[in-house]
């Protein structure tokens, strides 16, 4: 089965804006004496680039908080952007890149943990800070003392997951993605499962550019589970949850991702879904009620976990310059230094000595009418 083409079409339209953008050498222009230049590496074209549009949204809403605060020390605060498909073969000399070009003082990304891993040691080599925002793998910060995440970890985030399943259902069918990323999640999430007392009917990889699951699931409903968990991505969530009711299986179903593809694209087929989650746009605390403000007037839809990933990425990398210095040293300086970073996601984020974060919070989502709500 073909990719279907509304897919195709909607993927096509939400990468024009970042491919224009990279195409006029906007994003690696060179800073000036009065400018401070992060990093970005990484999909802006290819099949994760949806990712790298709601990175930017997130990216441009905190550059215009920074620098209407000022920047750092007075300089603006700007990005370079180099296109890596979120590809582990582009993200290596993406990283030579930035390590040659003086004026970049942290690179933010890459998307996959198996991309942002495969450059880690150039960073590493060169003292420049690599913050991997989204990067679960639990190996990612072993790469060095420059390589920093506040994402949450694998283990973590599957621990938290069987959990939440446990809450439904007994008997289960797990599908995952067939990478490094996806082997290591369905490891963890199933020695989770069975500290859970859950027993797992039918389990089966699939490669993450596939559109057509529907061997797969066959199988999965014919071993009678009570629910099908899904560890992968937002799109192949979204293809896997309709072709699940498709083949006639209405137990319920725990995977894709909160971002709005994910919501469009799989329509009713996911009321009830549940997913491991960092953001609701109810959250009542009054910097979450801000950005969500700000949000909406800016792009006039409903921000998700990926926004703020990259708004809080942004906002902690400039903390760490203004407390320890706009230089390379200095951002390792601050982020070693600085104790609490303000965060939506965690209120105040500070790291512990795996440069992780020390506080992880995960939250059960319900996807209910079109949008996540907090779990019971």
């Amino acid at each position: 089965m073909t990719r279907l083409p509304r897919v195709a079409v909607a993927l096509l339209a939400l990468t024009l804006p970042l491919a224009a953008c990279a195409d006029r050498g906007e994003a690696s222009s060179p800073a000036d004496a009065d400018t401070v230049s992060f990093g970005v590496s990484g999909p802006v074209t290819g099949p994760n680039a949806e990712y790298g549009r709601l990175w930017k949204q997130g990216f441009d809403l905190a550059l215009d908080k920074v620098n209407a605060e000022g920047g750092i020390d007075g300089k603006k605060v700007a990005l370079k952007w180099e296109d890596s498909q979120s590809d582990p073969k582009q993200t290596v000399p993406i990283a030579q890149k930035f390590v040659d070009d003086s004026s970049i003082i942290a690179e933010l990304g890459d998307f996959s943990s198996p991309a942002s891993m495969a450059a880690s040691s150039v960073y590493q080599d060169a003292g420049l800070v690599q913050y991997g925002f989204t990067n679960s793998h639990p190996d990612f910060t072993k790469g060095g003392d420059h390589i920093w995440s506040p994402s949450l970890t694998q283990e973590t985030l599957q621990s938290a997951n069987a959990g939440f399943v446990a809450k439904y259902a007994k008997k289960i069918a797990v599908v995952y993605q067939e990478t490094d990323w996806g082997k290591s999640a369905f490891s963890l999430f199933s020695a989770a499962a069975a500290q859970q007392g859950l027993t797992i009917t039918y389990s089966s990889a699939f490669l993450p550019d596939s559109t057509d699951f529907r061997p797969i699931l066959i199988n999965a409903r014919d071993s009678a589970p009570d629910a099908l968990v899904h560890l992968g991505y937002g799109p192949d969530g979204a293809l896997i949850v309709k072709q699940l009711r498709d083949v006639g299986f209405t137990g319920r179903f725990f995977g894709g991702q909160n971002t709005p593809e994910f919501i469009s694209l799989a329509g009713p087929a996911a009321e009830g879904d549940i997913v491991t989650g960092a953001f609701l746009v109810d959250d009542p605390r009054p910097e979450v009620q801000e950005f969500v403000k700000a949000f909406r007037d800016r792009y006039g839809e409903e921000p998700g976990d990926f926004n703020v990933y990259a708004y809080d990425a942004l906002i902690t990398l400039v903390t760490a310059a203004r407390n320890g210095g706009a230089t390379r040293e200095g951002v390792q300086k601050g982020l070693l230094e600085t104790t609490d970073f303000p965060s939506i996601q965690f209120g105040t984020l500070s790291f512990n000595d795996e440069r992780r974060p020390d506080n992880p919070r995960v939250r059960e989502l319900v996807l209910q009418g079109g949008k996540f709500v907090l779990g019971s």
